[in-house]
């Protein structure tokens, strides 16, 4: 019995540490950046158009905004993710005060599938503007729009 109650506080306290860490990870990302050991590549030049970068924070974004002229944001962070979904309301917060048009088009984190990446390639034809497209950190999703928007 001793054994079941341990057991249990020791469930519930980790419980709430992830959920304390999902719901405050905007915070967390700004003030600790988790994810900075994955190799940061920072902005990659794909057209005159089109960058492809990592999630940028609010400094990086306004000096994005003047250097580079970026109109438009794309994040392909799916927002059924509840750090994700925290992290793209966040985004949206700081581009509406930028003045910046925020998009997402989630993207499964290992999809592999052309027509995916098709979909993003028409949308920025339709439209030219200076845009940024990310994922939390330079992943796969990334290096595979890369060679479609190079390609096509």
């Amino acid at each position: 019995m001793k054994r079941l109650f341990k057991f249990l506080l020791i469930t519930t306290f980790f419980s709430y540490y992830f959920v304390a860490i999902a719901l405050n990870f905007p915070w967390i990302n700004e003030h600790l950046n988790p994810l900075a050991f994955t190799g940061e590549r920072t902005l990659v030049q794909v057209s005159s158009e089109t960058y492809l970068g990592n999630y940028p924070t609010v400094t990086n974004l306004e000096d994005y905004k003047k250097t580079k002229g970026i109109r438009r944001v794309i994040t392909l962070m799916d927002p059924e993710f509840p750090i994700s979904r925290e992290l793209i309301k966040a985004e949206k917060k700081y581009c509406k005060t930028l003045g910046i048009e925020h998009i997402v088009i989630p993207i499964a984190l290992f999809s592999k599938n052309p027509m995916d990446y098709m979909i993003i390639r028409d949308f920025l034809d339709e439209e030219k503007k200076k845009t940024l497209i990310h994922t939390y950190f330079y992943d796969d999703r990334l290096v595979m729009l890369e060679k479609i928007l190079k390609r096509y």
